[in-house]
């Protein structure tokens, strides 16, 4: 499913995190900057929201909480089409609470 979402015009990196915040998988495999993606889980838990986006310069993340405390987490490229993405998320996020027992 990770690989789904990278496959997506737009999207850099994936990470699936467990309830300590914690990356268990990534997309791509073999890039250590997805651990970074982790440190969304601090404003998702502040906001109260279950989805948050942050805009930065170097482009944008977005996080959704899952069922059992799990965060599916993303980064998108700047001037990626967030519609699009919003959609494919919505879908993955979706699924991933179909498949956590």
């Amino acid at each position: 499913m990770l690989d789904g979402l990278l496959a997506t015009e737009g999207v850099l990196q994936v990470a699936l995190l467990d309830r300590d915040g914690l990356v268990t998988c990534t997309a791509p495999r073999h890039d250590d900057t997805v651990e970074r993606l982790g440190q969304a889980v601090g404003p998702l838990d502040a906001s109260k929201q279950n989805r948050i986006t942050l805009h930065g310069e170097h482009g944008c993340v977005m996080a959704q909480s899952l069922k059992a405390g799990r965060v599916l987490v993303l980064k998108c490229e700047t001037g990626a089409n967030l519609g699009l993405i919003r959609g494919v998320f919505d879908q993955a996020s979706a699924a991933f609470d179909a498949a956590i027992i």
